[in-house]
């Protein structure tokens, strides 16, 4: 017995350094990034755009995967039920994290199941027409809407995605109907736009066509106009309630060792300040925008919480 005893014990001596150098070595492979929306997006490009520059600081190579569906839900639930060894890490965003737990069935929860690393951006979203749509202003839109009950059509990434819930808020303020189309992701519902498919698209933009007056943006869901477009209002300056935040950020799932979150953390923060982040961004017409580890895991139980009560009123109403 006493012999079975000491094996055990020196069994599980021998142990402890195995598990920490596997911590300490970190990573020994390639890390999996998996991103919730489609390719070619802003939120897919900014992704690789970061995990390229987190490559360097952690020596190994960060495959990013896109996994669409359910506004981001889809890859957002495979984060969180992903082993917690640091080797599958992903894209955070505000549909998949701040709105639709709130209104359908996910396989996760968005604080309890989820470990942020940080925050990287605000995502640029608006209300985009094509170029020779006959509203020139979001009030305009709303109007035709008013007189035209059924007949405005808008696009998002998908059904109870962030924009999806503020339109209807705002269809629900107007006294006003309109008909949702639901996406895979942003840059579907601005081809259904450009197409004629859909009236308006609301969600990514695409700077270029805007610029090339082949998009025309109505309104911006900022809280302040943004630079790059001044003359575009945002939907606070119109009147109406903005309680949603349009983060871009990277998490892990929980369970995730210390040792390796810090390593994961520093490594991002490291990419973001990176002088190629800021012009790689600027290049997407992206907003930089940063949160470590602790505040965005703050900031997330905050809005997720704030949400919770948003969504809950506008369903009594």
């Amino acid at each position: 017995m006493k012999a079975c005893l000491l094996m055990v014990c020196v069994a599980s001596i021998m142990l402890v350094p195995v598990f920490a150098q596997g911590q300490g070595d970190f990573p020994n492979r390639p890390i999996t990034f998996l991103v919730g929306m489609p390719p070619g997006g802003t939120a897919d490009l900014s992704a690789r755009l970061i995990a390229k520059l987190a490559e360097k600081q952690l020596g190994q190579s960060i495959v990013v995967t896109n996994k669409t569906g359910g506004a981001g839900t889809v890859g957002t639930a495979a984060i969180a039920a992903a082993k917690p060894d640091g080797y599958t890490i992903g894209y955070l965003g505000t549909s998949a994290m701040m709105t639709v737990p709130h209104v359908a069935k996910v396989a996760y929860h968005p604080v309890k199941d989820i470990e942020p690393i940080i925050q990287y951006s605000l995502h640029n979203f608006a209300v985009s027409v094509r170029g020779d749509s006959p509203f020139n202003t979001f009030k305009e839109a709303i109007e035709y809407a008013r007189k035209n009950p059924g007949v405005v059509t808008y696009g998002t990434a998908g059904a109870n995605s962030a924009q999806h819930i503020l339109m209807e808020k705002i269809a629900q303020l107007e006294k006003i109907e309109w008909v949702h189309i639901p996406f895979k992701g942003g840059p579907e519902a601005l081809a259904a736009v450009m197409g004629g498919h859909a009236t308006l698209a609301a969600g990514d933009l695409n700077a270029s066509l805007v610029k090339a007056k082949k998009l025309r943006l109505l309104v911006m869901f900022l809280e302040e106009r943004w630079s790059e477009f001044p003359e575009v209002p945002t939907l606070r300056e119109l009147g109406y309630p903005v309680p949603i935040p349009y983060m871009m950020g990277i998490g892990a799932p929980k369970g995730v060792p210390e040792p390796i979150m810090k390593k994961l953390e520093d490594a991002f923060a490291k990419a973001y300040q990176d002088p190629e982040f800021s012009s790689g961004m600027k290049n997407i017409h992206l907003t930089v925008f940063f949160r470590n580890r602790k505040d965005f895991g703050s900031s997330i139980a905050t809005m997720f919480e704030q949400l919770g009560k948003f969504i809950e009123e506008m369903k009594k109403k």
